[in-house]
């Protein structure tokens, strides 16, 4: 049995992928399946991980990862994960329960300098017992030591606290890290979906107080970074909605595709 990672002939850094078993039909299936998917991101143009010249960054919503609901995921399946998470530096992912065993085994797969940061649940109904995570090459970046569930402040008038805010249905997620010269703060959320209308009010809501608080406390002279990055699942319909303007009328910057 062997764990950790391991280097194909191209000497890139790929997740160890142990117990595929090539006389057996399901071995077979899932390696012909890993090939596609690495032939997949070839085909896209996704640009190829390097030591210092880029910082390639991924949002994932791991719908259940992995809740009673929809029941554990295979082993071919985290093999499938671990694939495409090994793609880039920085992964945030939304949707991991509480129950920590799919992750733990992602992070097998994924070798040793893999790290990730994680929140506590968030309780309630519609916080569905979610946490928010990084999972991050620790060769490639590093801990700054800021991180924070963000908290929205109370609403104040003529600088007293007039009442509280109403907090984002499930808790964003805040870290500083440093990639060489580069120091950032991310932020990861999972926007509240709400009724399934593309502008439901309260979703558009939610992302309009997110990307202001952000962007102002980005803006702070005292501010840990000046560099902030917002991504995650906003359940954006159409780049262009109001729920997209929110975010770009606050100062993001949008990449292009």
């Amino acid at each position: 049995m062997h764990h950790g990672a391991a280097v194909d002939e191209t000497g890139e850094i790929m997740p160890f992928y142990y117990w595929i078993d090539g006389e057996k039909v399901s071995g077979r299936r899932t390696a012909e399946g890993l090939l596609r998917l690495k032939e997949g991101f070839e085909e896209a143009a996704i640009p190829t991980r390097d030591a210092s010249d880029s910082l390639l960054l991924a949002t994932w919503n791991i719908r259940e990862f992995d809740s009673s609901k929809y029941g554990e995921r295979g082993q071919e399946s985290i093999y499938h994960i671990a694939e495409i998470v090994s793609r880039f530096d920085l992964v945030a992912v939304q949707e991991v329960n509480e129950n920590l065993a799919a992750l733990e085994t992602l992070m097998r797969y994924l070798g040793g300098w893999w790290k990730y940061l994680i929140t506590d649940v968030t309780e309630g109904t519609r916080g569905n017992r979610e946490r928010m995570a990084f999972v991050y090459d620790s060769r490639k970046l590093s801990f700054g030591g800021i991180a924070s569930e963000v908290v929205i402040p109370p609403v104040t008038r003529r600088g007293k606290p007039l009442e509280p805010a109403k907090q984002l249905a499930r808790t964003p997620f805040m870290v500083g890290f440093r990639a060489g010269w580069f120091r950032f703060t991310i932020c990861t959320t999972h926007i509240l979906y709400g009724e399934g209308m593309a502008e439901d009010p309260e979703r558009l809501e939610e992302i309009k107080v997110l990307a202001s608080f952000l962007a102002e406390r980005a803006g702070e002279e005292h501010a840990w970074a000046k560099n902030m990055i917002l991504l995650g699942d906003f359940n954006i319909f159409d780049t262009t909605d109001q729920t997209m303007g929110a975010i770009t009328s606050a100062g993001f910057v949008v990449p292009p595709q």
